[in-house]
């Protein structure tokens, strides 16, 4: 079980009232054992939850529901195509590596390199590389420092745990497409390291265009 599973689970039992607006969730440490995964990976899905709406993490007091019955929002996660996810993509995105650039350390930059790696790694694993891809693109909207880029990131990133994604995923992942994401994935890195927000900004786009040219390939079949 990876984080997206850890996410379509806690979502089921929260839309399903298994958990009530206001309540803790179980601790870390038991949700884990819960669903036979490592605290980490746990963590990323708990992040995931919050990005999309549904719990809010206190630092020091644990992680409590915040999806009520009467709310419709996080139901555009489930109902939005993969066409409308890469242009929200396309409008939030470039403008994260501008702000990248700003803030970025050599600690941040050592985290990056074994991210591209682990990228790299996967090129005959679409579901690896997904959810490495996934992480990637979270850790340069933190980078940005705005919250509410980040919680839009972090947003569609969850609207990608679904079930349509799959299918897309298993189509659209192909070692040559993933290869080009890698290479287009250092060119952003090493822009944001060189301090070149526009160079960075015009990689991520490249990158997000290409994305979306894949996927409307795949509409078309």
């Amino acid at each position: 079980m990876n984080k997206n599973h850890v996410f379509l689970m806690l979502r089921k039992g929260i839309t399903e009232g298994n958990y009530l607006n206001g309540e803790r969730l179980p601790p870390e440490r038991d949700l884990a054992d819960r669903f036979g995964v490592a605290r980490g990976t746990l963590r990323e899905g708990l992040r995931e939850l919050e990005g999309a709406g549904y719990v809010e993490r206190r630092q020091g007091s644990g992680t409590y529901v915040t999806y009520g019955a009467e709310e419709s929002n996080p139901s555009i996660l489930e109902e939005v195509s993969p066409l409308e996810l890469v242009d929200s993509r396309l409008a939030v995105e470039p403008h994260i590596c501008r702000k990248a650039v700003l803030h970025a350390t050599e600690v941040d930059f050592r985290r990056f390199e074994r991210m591209l790696q682990t990228m790299e790694r996967a090129v005959n694993d679409p579901i690896a590389f997904s959810e490495a891809d996934t992480n990637f693109h979270q850790a340069l909207a933190e980078l940005s420092g705005n919250r509410m880029m980040l919680w839009l990131v972090n947003s569609m990133s969850g609207a990608r745990a679904h079930a349509q994604w799959s299918r897309v995923r298993s189509i659209t992942l192909t070692p040559g497409i993933i290869s080009v994401y890698n290479q287009q994935h250092r060119a952003i890195i090493d822009a944001v390291k060189s301090r070149e927000p526009e160079a960075a900004a015009a990689w991520m786009k490249k990158h997000i265009v290409t994305a979306r040219e894949s996927l409307q390939r795949v509409a078309e079949v």
